[in-house]
């Protein structure tokens, strides 16, 4: 079964029907011209089919309210793909904001040929196209340009990865701003001040924690990605990479070209590694 949307409404309508988790699946969603949201909305909240873009285009998504996962999806579930789409917008939901992602918040599917651009804005597992990547998912061939901000496991493509990365690029700025209100450049003066216990009571080390252009933190693959964003916030924060800022995984033929700043474990390619391979 083919469903085609064309308008806002359609998009609406799609929305309200994958309440149901199973209503989706074996359906194809084809958009047959470029779709300009006015209004908030609420994620899709699981989808189970294919949808295809088309190469069209999604504007003025924004996703406000306290809604977990959060996205144009919110769940994406295994078997099923989003395929050549654009989106752009603003994905920051109140409240929890636990698995937030410009395209998808929980992703066990695959994402091909898309891109998101505007900001997203979550506390953890928060990326540009997905904000948990799970061990069944991949992302191939996807861009992300704009911001991303989180407090724990950010990243320009993706959150948290447990499962494929492939041949994507960011080119958002990840967490470059001072994300903690109570944090100024001035508290961090350290040619006046070397007092460790002072900067420890300030928190600044849990500030901004797995940060990284393509991914937060992976335990799964990551392989052909590209980094041009700049990746952190001088002397905030720590495991900061510009691919990856913590990873267990593998890492193979991936490069960064952005800045990377942070307090500590900050690296080119990963922050700080466990049992990781690197090619």
């Amino acid at each position: 079964e083919t469903i085609k949307i064309k308008d806002a409404e359609d998009l609406l309508e799609l929305a309200e029907n994958c309440k149901l988790d199973s209503w989706s699946r074996g359906k194809t969603v084809v958009l047959q011209a470029d779709i300009f949201l006015e209004e908030e909305f609420l994620p899709i909240p699981t989808f189970g089919g294919t949808f295809d873009g088309k190469g069209h285009s999604i504007h003025g998504l924004k996703v406000e309210s306290g809604v977990s996962p959060a996205g144009l999806f919110g769940v994406l579930q295994e078997e099923a793909v989003i395929k050549n789409i654009n989106v752009t917008g603003n994905v920051e939901p109140v409240g929890i904001n636990n698995a937030v992602g410009g395209i998808v918040g929980e992703n066990y599917g695959e994402i091909i040929n898309s891109t998101f651009t505007g900001t997203v804005k979550g506390k953890t597992h928060t990326g540009g196209i997905v904000g948990i990547n799970g061990t069944s998912a991949t992302l191939r061939n996807c861009r992300v340009s704009g911001t991303v901000l989180g407090e724990t496991m950010t990243g320009g493509i993706c959150g948290y990865n447990q499962g494929s990365i492939i041949k994507c690029k960011n080119d958002a700025c990840v967490n470059n701003i001072n994300i903690d209100p109570a944090i100024s450049l001035e508290d961090l003066n350290l040619d006046i001040s070397m007092d460790l216990s002072k900067i420890n009571s300030m928190n600044v080390l849990g500030a901004a924690a797995d940060t990284g252009g393509i991914a937060g933190y992976s335990t799964g693959v990551l392989e052909g990605c590209t980094n041009t964003g700049i990746i952190g916030y001088a002397h905030i924060g720590y495991n900061l990479g510009g691919i990856a800022g913590r990873s267990c995984g593998f890492v193979t033929d991936c490069e960064n070209l952005g800045a990377v700043y942070g307090r500590k474990d900050v690296g080119g390619i990963v922050g700080q590694t466990g049992d990781i391979t690197i090619e």
